[in-house]
């Protein structure tokens, strides 16, 4: 099986030893230069220096290729758009998710990623055992929370201008989908910075649609 990694923090490289004790084909993404050399050194396995969200990364890393994608950066934002390119470009049926924020779980789901978890040991078995992805129910929180699109205008002087989104406190339960900036649609990454006049659709709970309007504006 080949398997690429995105983020190689620790929960990247649990997942990187257990599926080589496995014998499985590993290539990592990675952004930082440090960490590239030291998981090469380390695991004598590829690593591709680079952004995970964007398509010639994922492309370098042989994605038209392999047979699941795990993105498990620290950036619950660029962990969705990584899931997204991999099952919407490359048609990969089999995309996994670590989550950061606690309630983002659903969310994820709502928006089509396979399997999003807080748990590495569960993430790898369940690369092992497609199967047991029925079986998580009772490990997930899957009531029937209405979720809603909001329409967030930002304003000129909004207080969150030119801040990047991973760095703007959010509701726990809330993901911004897209932005739309002029006539540009926009991939929200952990890393965009906000600016005036930006027009935000974000998925959330209806009861903190009024948080989400007051912290941009």
């Amino acid at each position: 099986m080949f398997i690429i990694i995105v983020g190689g923090g620790k929960v990247g490289r649990y997942l990187i030893n257990d599926f080589l004790n496995k014998n499985y084909r590993v290539v990592l993404i990675e952004q930082d230069k440090d960490k590239v050399n030291q998981i090469r050194d380390k695991y004598g396995i590829e690593v591709v220096w680079g952004d995970g969200s964007e398509k010639e990364v994922l492309e370098k890393a042989g994605i038209k290729e392999c047979d699941a994608v795990l993105a498990v950066t620290e950036d619950d934002q660029d962990n969705l758009v990584i899931c997204q390119l991999a099952e919407r470009q490359y048609n990969i049926p089999r995309t996994f998710t670590r989550v950061n924020t606690p309630g983002n779980e659903r969310l994820f789901k709502w928006l089509g990623v396979n399997v999003a978890l807080s748990d590495a040991a569960i993430l790898s078995a369940l690369v092992d055992r497609e199967v047991t992805i029925n079986d998580l129910e009772k490990f997930l929180n899957k009531d029937q929370d209405k979720l809603k699109l909001v329409r967030i205008s930002v304003s000129k002087d909004s207080p969150v201008i030119d801040k990047k989104i991973k760095d703007i406190d959010l509701p726990l339960e809330a993901v911004l989908v897209t932005i739309l900036r002029g006539n540009k649609p926009i991939v929200p990454r952990g890393t965009t910075r906000i600016q005036g006049r930006d027009l935000i659709l974000a998925l959330t709970r209806p009861e903190l649609k009024q948080e989400l309007l007051d912290i941009f504006n």
